[in-house]
């Protein structure tokens, strides 16, 4: 009996690593985001993390960065799990469907109409003078922080240099890096208490260092900009939408059932604008006014279970962060609000 049994949990254990194989094999058969990227190529850094901070210190003191700035640098250590983090996202591991339930759901609608309705008169009076749709500053600030309640406790400084460091987009975020510095060298946040995301965004709408710097405005009139007060976070987040041309007269698009043919994937694939009347002809029923505006077509996952025809707006909020589901659930986030 006990050699029995012990055969049995012999073959136990291989069946299951059997099964396991498999499903990481064959998890593209279930779909995934059209978003995702090749693990397999991350840039490995040459140099080691201590040589790094010499090389970028030396590289800021000959942008004219002051030495105090700079001796951030010394007091940081390389954190591991911000790369984890970052070839982790779930852009990049769920499919669309699952995505859109862990943020659209019966908790967060009633969440985002509640604080709506409360902030009606703030979110309005941003509208007015921005031209920017309060609901869609809503469905950001609860998809960002869950309307201002988590805004990040990760050290802004060593995030961005770790990603600067070992990072998929080192030269992206070693610009973020600089920037979040100048920041600091500017006196607009306490070293201490500058925190945020493990990607280096901060602020109750989670704006990169290079955002604040641009777009950032003191909308209360307290003579700072202080994106932890959702008055300047949302009126911040508005100006940034309309510099990057965010059109308020238009709809942003809807879910469409269509009968996917090799020349839609294509279109979908290089993101082509069509007008009304071709995606007409192709059997589709819009159920909003367009007018005469161009449309594409956004495949999320690689399934092609669910497809959306959305207008040129989408690429504004595909600018905030650059994830189709994340574009995808700002808009059906936003159309929640009653």
């Amino acid at each position: 009996m006990f050699v029995l049994e012990m055969l049995k949990t012999k073959f136990n254990k291989i069946f299951y690593l059997l099964v396991i194989f498999i499903i990481l094999q064959t998890s593209d058969l279930f779909g995934k985001s059209t978003d995702s990227f090749d693990v397999d190529k991350f840039p490995k850094s040459k140099i080691s993390w201590k040589e790094w901070i010499l090389k970028t210190k030396n590289d800021l003191r000959n942008k004219n960065f002051k030495d105090n700035t700079l001796n951030y640098l010394d007091n940081i250590k390389f954190n591991r799990r911000i790369i984890e983090l970052d070839r982790k996202q779930p852009e990049f591991r769920l499919t669309f469907n699952k995505y859109l339930k862990n943020v659209v759901n019966t908790k967060s609608r009633k969440q985002i109409n509640e604080q709506y309705n409360q902030n009606k008169t703030l979110l309005k009076e941003i509208e007015l003078e921005f031209n920017v749709s309060a609901k869609i500053l809503s469905a950001l600030w609860g998809i960002e922080t869950y309307f201002g309640k988590h805004t990040g406790k990760m050290d802004i400084i060593s995030s961005l240099a770790s990603l600067a460091y070992d990072g998929r987009r080192k030269e992206f975020f070693t610009k973020e890096l600089e920037n979040a510095l100048n920041i600091l060298e500017n006196d607009h946040f306490e070293r201490n208490s500058f925190k945020g995301s493990w990607a280096g965004a901060f602020g109750q709408t989670q704006f990169m260092p290079s955002t604040f710097l641009k777009h950032a405005i003191d909308f209360d009139g307290d003579s700072k900009v202080n994106l932890f007060k959702k008055s300047d976070a949302l009126a911040s987040g508005a100006n940034y939408l309309k510099k990057i041309g965010w059109n308020n007269n238009l709809q942003w698009g809807e879910e469409i059932n269509i009968q996917l043919t090799d020349e839609l994937k294509k279109l979908a694939k290089n993101k082509v604008y069509k007008d009304i009347i071709f995606w007409s002809g192709n059997g589709i029923k819009l159920n909003k006014e367009y007018e005469k505006s161009k449309l594409k077509l956004v495949i999320p996952d690689s399934n092609n279970n669910e497809c959306y025809l959305v207008s040129k707006n989408y690429d504004v909020i595909l600018n905030w962060n650059r994830s189709n589901y994340f574009a995808l659930t700002v808009f059906l986030f936003s159309d929640e609000i009653k």
